[in-house]
């Protein structure tokens, strides 16, 4: 049983529980809790997870999507530098900020307040452990050698948005779980092959996915400064698999 479940239950239906004075609040003390948020849609989910050990749980109530994740390490947790993780639907750890330029994939409480997600998010899955280290985990167009693609998937119709990180310098692809529908695709490619770079994506048939972007209707997208391209070959779609590659270039689609 999780361990939050069992505590709410437990309050509610003992009445010995409630009427000891500091009982709920000395079991928290011993607990991880992960409080995730979304003020706009008045969403909110709390878990709890037990110190010293590796956990994994879907969050309690809700799965979003959330906006902002906190982490309470409760007093008498030893070990006060627990990090957590979430994840997002398609499999992929959620990216959030504290902060100007603390931006990771793996949250800690240190008192500092809330994380902030880059994107809203569903959360399929929580995991605190205590192998669980800082690093960046920023995502924001490359890693420190400028090896990295970001492509965010979004569907402004649920307001949904998970980004995935692949390798920019090489072909690289990410396998999803096709369990969330979307409308909408972002490159964020590093400066050096901002305009070359290109993705392509595929529906959970196995099927390309053709989307536009001003003028321009391709099954391969590029960042170029210019934003995100929108679906047009299904309009929504659940993704299976993207693809970033060098040797890909553009193959627009004409109309007759």
């Amino acid at each position: 049983m999780r361990t939050s479940t069992a505590l709410f239950a437990l309050a509610a239906t003992t009445s010995t529980v409630i009427a000891r004075p500091g009982a709920w609040q000395y079991t928290t003390d011993l607990e991880i809790i992960v409080s995730l948020s979304n003020s706009d849609k008045a969403l909110g989910s709390r878990t709890g997870f037990l110190q010293g050990q590796r956990q994994e749980q879907p969050p309690d109530n809700s799965k979003g999507p959330f906006k902002t994740v906190n982490i309470i390490v409760g007093k008498n947790v030893e070990n006060k530098d627990i990090r957590c993780k979430l994840i997002a639907p398609g499999g992929q750890p959620i990216k959030a900020r504290r902060g100007e330029n603390n931006v990771d994939q793996t949250f800690a409480d240190a008192g500092k307040g809330e994380w902030a997600f880059l994107e809203d998010s569903e959360v399929e899955s929580i995991i605190c452990d205590p192998a669980f280290k800082k690093g960046d985990g920023s995502g924001n167009g490359g890693d420190a050698a400028g090896k990295i693609v970001r492509v965010v998937l979004s569907d402004q119709a649920t307001e949904t948005g998970v980004a995935f990180e692949l390798a920019s310098d090489k072909r690289d692809e990410e396998a999803i779980k096709p369990s969330t529908v979307f409308s909408a695709i972002e490159i964020q490619a590093p400066a050096d092959v901002k305009a070359t770079l290109r993705c392509q994506i595929e529906d959970k048939s196995g099927n390309i996915i053709v989307a536009t972007r001003g003028p321009n209707t391709d099954k391969t997208f590029s960042d170029a400064g210019k934003g995100a391209w929108d679906f047009k070959i299904p309009k929504r779609a659940q993704v299976s698999k993207i693809i970033c590659d060098p040797a890909f270039k553009a193959d627009p689609i004409t109309s007759n």
